[in-house]
């Protein structure tokens, strides 16, 4: 009877457990049962934005839950991170960011988290290319042109870059393309580099492809190339860096999607579930193109490969051309 009523007690002691768990397993299960808010650390427009609003839109028509987009600018991406990272591990806060993250360690040491340990990665939406790109009067096409007019200049050749990693992408060109004479001109945001470039102000400005894209198509700006391993579908007749002469590793700016690190593996393999799922999507693809990146929709898996491999390409031209 003894044996009996242990084993009693240990099966009922099995099951009073299961039933306390229950709750926290079925709410993983059942995932999204209530709002989410999206954040993004830019203003309103954009290709970060409009990124955001479409995986907003494809969340909400699966799920059958609202997903609200939330614009959380300021301090170069902290604000916005340092919120995704501190809240609750449950999927309902994520963040839409660009490797602007993996640089945050280098220009606020004094941060209270660490954005990649506290973050998890979900998926890559879309890759996009910076680019190069001067007046449309300026009497350069090509790097080359541009390399041999700045060197001849009277005064250095200024250049405009509104993200840390425009700055750091610029210095790492102008070295490899033999520009000796130029001087940085930092902006906070790339929509000033633009307007400046377009008031011939600056001479030359290293943004994402989004910023001057429009304008390259009216005609008021030129793109003279852009640093990925193909050219942009929005710019086929624009080289790449290396088509244009110059051998630098082609990375550009990628717009990912993360949750709080320990946000359980069901909830995170539901939302990369949906981000996949655009991969055939041609409405989707067409949306991305026309913010000027590419799609990728790419996996878990291949994303956390990724940030690791820009993690150690960032952290070598930080090494390289150290931040202010």
């Amino acid at each position: 009877m003894l044996t009996l009523s242990v084993r009693h007690g240990a099966w009922a002691a099995l099951m009073a457990a299961a039933c306390a768990a229950s709750p926290a397993t079925q709410a993983q299960t059942d995932f999204p049962t209530h709002r989410i808010t999206l954040v993004v650390p830019a203003a309103p427009g954009g290709g970060l934005d409009g990124t955001a609003r479409l995986l907003s839109q494809r969340m909400s028509a699966v799920w059958g839950q609202g997903v609200v987009v939330e614009n959380n600018g300021g301090a170069d991406g902290l604000i916005a991170t340092q919120k995704v990272a501190k809240s609750a591990p449950d999927g309902y806060t994520m963040l839409l960011q660009i490797p602007s993250l993996l640089l945050l360690k280098h220009t606020h040491k004094d941060m209270s988290f660490d954005p990649v340990a506290d973050l998890a990665p979900v998926a890559e939406l879309a890759r996009t290319p910076s680019a190069v790109t001067v007046q449309s009067s300026l009497p350069v096409h090509s790097i080359k042109e541009l390399a041999a007019w700045c060197n001849k200049a009277a005064t250095p050749c200024s250049w405009g870059s509104g993200q840390q990693l425009s700055y750091l992408y610029g210095r790492r060109l102008f070295a490899l393309a033999g520009i000796g004479k130029s001087i940085n001109i930092p902006y906070k945001g790339t929509a000033p580099v633009i307007t400046d470039l377009m008031g011939g102000h600056i001479t030359i400005g290293i943004t994402s492809i989004a910023a001057p894209l429009p304008y390259q198509q009216s005609g008021a700006l030129r793109i003279l190339a852009v640093n990925a391993e193909q050219r942009s579908s929005q710019a086929p007749d624009v080289p790449t860096f290396r088509e244009a002469g110059v051998q630098v590793p082609a990375r550009g700016s990628w717009y990912g999607l993360f949750v709080p690190r320990h946000t359980p593996p069901e909830v995170v393999a539901k939302i990369e579930k949906v981000i996949t799922s655009l991969a055939g999507d041609k409405e989707a693809a067409e949306a991305i193109q026309r913010l000027g990146a590419e799609p990728v929709f790419g996996s878990t898996r291949d994303f956390a490969a990724g940030i690791r491999e820009d993690q150690a390409f960032l952290d070598d031209l930080v090494r390289r051309y150290p931040l202010n």
